[in-house]
């Protein structure tokens, strides 16, 4: 009852901390591989890596931005937020960790009504894990994914403010 009185009390007065309103707009993510990028067809084909990078970059940023989603090239946002993620390099190619390291270089920029906020480069390479435990090419790129995902939205919040 006590705690009941308190809460009333509290809203009555106004009292109760005010929410962040930039936590709280929807976040769009975008994710395309640069036309200039060069890429093995192989490779190109059978990992669709700006689809691989997307589906991290959201499973990442979601976690503290309920409610995001990814649009494609060409989808018109509005004025919301757009998390743009662009593979600019791309390192390796097909036949697993047997043949070399695999990487990726993304540029991410916080864009709104078409101007960019802020922006970030992050970069990171993969021989596939000790002991040959990720063989395959798209295995290997798809842990380069994960962690660019997880540098993205690492940095998404000093992009914010």
């Amino acid at each position: 009852m006590l705690a009941r009185t308190i809460i009333a009390g509290t809203l009555a007065c106004g009292l109760l901390p005010v929410t962040d309103a930039r936590a709280q707009e929807p976040l769009l993510i975008q994710s395309v591989l640069d036309p200039k990028t060069q890429v093995v067809e192989a490779v190109k084909r059978d990992c669709a890596l700006d689809t691989m990078v997307g589906d991290w970059v959201l499973e990442s940023v979601s976690k503290k931005h309920p409610g995001t989603k990814k649009v494609q090239q060409g989808d018109k946002p509005g004025n919301g937020k757009v998390l743009k993620v662009t593979i600019i390099n791309v390192m390796g190619v097909g036949g697993g960790a047997y043949s070399g390291p695999k990487g990726m270089t993304v540029r991410a920029e916080l864009m709104q009504s078409g101007k960019v906020l802020a922006t970030t480069t992050k970069e990171r390479t993969s021989s596939g894990g000790a002991f040959g435990g990720m063989k395959g090419t798209c295995a290997i790129f798809g842990r380069v994914a994960k962690t660019l995902g997880s540098d993205v939205a690492g940095w998404l919040p000093s992009a914010m403010k």
